[in-house]
């Protein structure tokens, strides 16, 4: 995917990618393999389950209509129940009414529309941002099970 591909798909601007790519390659985040950006996936996966939530606390903004998130996500299947009101990240037309959670970046419910994995690990991230310690470890567990997948974009399956 290019550069301007990945800017159009995720709402974010070339320039932005350009620094966020630097930034993520400088934490061992991603790395480059025979031209191509490849993440990292045990540092990204220590990331997501332990470093998002103090680096992006979570923030809740309101009542509104929005994309469901969090436990409440469609894509996420586990023995938690759902919280009732929804956690949703607020967007106009969205298919649920609950507490709004204010994303990490505001081109998440967009790109997290465009692609249902992403929109999964995303989802479990804020499960991670808001949960409680039962919650979080089964979030995180759910993470490790995604990231670990042979079939994820995001990975190399030659990688040791």
């Amino acid at each position: 995917m290019s550069v301007r591909d990945l800017s159009e798909s995720i709402k974010v601007s070339i320039g932005e990618i350009s620094k966020s790519t630097k930034r993520l390659l400088s934490a061992s985040l991603l790395v480059e393999r025979e031209g191509r950006f490849l993440a990292e996936i045990n540092a990204l996966k220590e990331w997501l389950c332990y470093g998002v939530r103090y680096a992006y606390p979570a923030e809740t903004i309101g009542f509104g209509r929005g994309m469901p998130t969090g436990w409440n996500c469609p894509n996420v299947r586990t023995d938690i129940m759902p919280p009732d009101p929804p956690v949703v990240w607020g967007v106009s037309g969205g298919s649920a009414e609950g507490s709004i959670l204010r994303p990490i970046h505001e081109s998440v419910p967009f790109a997290a529309s465009n692609d249902e994995l992403l929109y999964e690990v995303l989802s479990l991230m804020e499960a991670i941002r808001i949960g409680k310690p039962r919650e979080l470890t089964i979030a995180r567990e759910e993470i490790a099970t995604v990231l670990k997948n042979e079939k994820s974009p995001w990975t190399d399956t030659k990688q040791t």
